[in-house]
């Protein structure tokens, strides 16, 4: 299950009802996605905060993102029918259904939390928690990009699940 199993992040434009998703990343360990988001014309909502926390600017957007409806026919395609995990179903769930419904596009693959692989296990939620702590500590990824993101997520699980 593990080695093929998908994790997902998403960065966005803030933390905000209004926000929307401004890149996606993506791994099973074995493949990878990455991809900016260039805005639709009615998403307007930016955080100077969240800019500051991913790096992000809306001109590399402009220069660099890809058309949203791409984005989500592509993620369709790779993972049509599987089931894809992020560690924040709230914000995660919610930028995927921005990007989704907003281009009318139906969403074919299911989100869960990592918690639900989890939860229940002090001992596997708590090496979990370490495991992915020593990661991050390790420098070796770019934190609040989605790809890294993802790829840590996904190092971790392998070293508990």
């Amino acid at each position: 299950m593990i080695e093929n199993m998908w994790v997902i992040d998403f960065e966005s434009s803030g933390l905000h009802r209004s926000s929307y998703p401004i890149e996606v990343g993506m791994t099973n360990g074995q493949q990878e996605y990455q991809a900016l988001i260039s805005p639709m014309a009615h998403w307007a909502y930016w955080s100077d905060e969240a800019q500051q926390i991913h790096g992000i600017s809306r001109g590399e957007l402009s220069l660099n993102g890809r058309p949203s409806a791409d984005v989500a026919n592509e993620l369709n395609n790779i993972l049509n029918g599987d089931v894809v995990y992020c560690d924040a179903i709230a914000w995660d769930g919610f930028w995927a259904r921005v990007l989704f419904s907003d281009n009318g596009i139906r969403q074919k693959f299911d989100l869960c939390d990592i918690s639900d692989l989890i939860i229940g296990n002090e001992l596997l939620a708590e090496t979990f928690i370490n495991i992915r702590q020593k990661l991050i500590d390790s420098g070796d990824y770019k934190l609040h990009r989605a790809l890294d993101d993802a790829r840590l997520l996904k190092a971790a699980l392998n070293d508990v699940i």
